[in-house]
Parts: structure tokens; C-alpha cells; sequence
């Protein structure tokens, strides 16, 4: 069974909570002393935050700068190494377990929503 396709069912009600936005990763960088998370500043149009991911292992920093990706954006804050971690980038899991982030297609204004 693919990762993550095991939970349980929500309500749609449930699911309406989660906010998902598009915003440009604007920085990235490695954490230091982790060989999995990097630091990710990303620009929602209105407001910037950080997230720390754990996809190091995967990408280099340089592969986020500059591009767009959906994330989770009304996530409570929670610290990863000291840092906080205000966001979470959405990503596809393959049947091969590859994890891929979520981006659009095509250039979209900051802050998009994703319904």
C-alpha cells in the first residue's frame, strides 16, 4: 500500500478546515548538523513564513528556490531543531515510495487557494 493512503476518513466539514495556499519558496536552506531537514521561507503574496521539511535526503536547497508549491498554511506552529515550522509543503507519494512536492502547473498569483 502506498505511504500515507491508511488513515481514516474525515467529514467534509474537516477537511474545509485545512487552509491550502500556493506560495514561492523565496529561500532554502540545509538545518545544520541534520542530513534531512532544510528551512524553507516561503512568500504568500500578503505574508511570508517558514517551514522546515524533511526532504533534504531527497533535494538540494537550490531545487526549491524560486518555485511555486501548495502548502498547509493554518498549521499551529510547531519547533523542528530549535526553528520554527509555521507551514507544510504538500507532497505526492509514489507507488515506488518517491515523494514528489505538489506545484502547480503554471505561474499562479501568490497566495492562491487550493480547493
Amino acid at each position: 500500500m502506498w505511504a500515507g493512503l491508511s488513515r481514516s476518513e474525515i467529514d467534509i466539514t474537516e477537511f474545509k478546515k485545512v487552509e491550502m495556499r500556493v506560495g514561492r519558496v523565496v529561500k532554502a536552506e540545509k538545518v545544520p548538523a541534520t542530513e534531512k531537514l532544510i528551512r524553507l521561507e516561503v512568500d504568500f503574496g500578503n505574508t511570508r513564513k517558514q517551514a522546515i521539511t524533511g526532504l533534504g535526503h531527497l533535494y538540494p536547497p537550490q531545487h526549491f528556490e524560486g518555485k511555486l508549491y501548495v502548502f498547509v498554511t493554518n498549521l499551529k506552529p510547531r519547533k523542528v531543531r530549535g526553528l520554527s515550522s509555521e507551514c507544510m509543503i504538500l507532497a505526492a507519494v509514489t507507488s515506488e515510495e518517491k515523494i514528489v512536492p505538489i506545484a502547480p502547473e503554471s505561474e499562479i498569483e501568490l497566495g492562491a487557494g487550493v480547493e
